[in-house]
């Protein structure tokens, strides 16, 4: 199965659900309720891994998620050019900027959020 296709599979999206634990990766304050592309199938964004991310919120409107979806989503790594590759993006996750690796680890990058 191509990691293109429409269907998460089983085993990323356990991987996804466990690393989140329940709450959203972006603020860590409310229930996980989207699991984010951060770049989108859309621009060429598979189901690996290190291209999910559970956020709060409903649709592309609410909560870490409606943000993923806005201008401010690049900026925290929520959502990624088609050029770029999300494992090498870091992403604000609960309030520090964090590698995600292929595994479920989240590893700090070392560095501040610039915002």
């Amino acid at each position: 199965m191509s990691s293109r296709t429409k269907q998460i599979p089983a085993k990323n999206r356990r991987i996804v659900e466990e690393r989140c634990g329940g709450l959203c990766e972006g603020c860590g304050k409310r229930e996980a309720t989207e699991l984010h592309h951060r770049k989108y199938r859309s621009r060429g964004g598979g189901n690996e891994v290190t291209n999910l991310i559970y956020l709060c919120g409903w649709g592309n409107h609410t909560g870490c998620h409606g943000t993923a979806h806005s201008t401010e989503g690049h900026e925290l790594g929520w959502s990624v050019n088609s050029w770029a590759d999300p494992a090498f993006t870091p992403v604000l996750w609960r309030g520090g900027m964090s590698w995600l690796t292929s595994d479920g680890r989240v590893e700090p990058t070392g560095f501040e959020p610039s915002f």
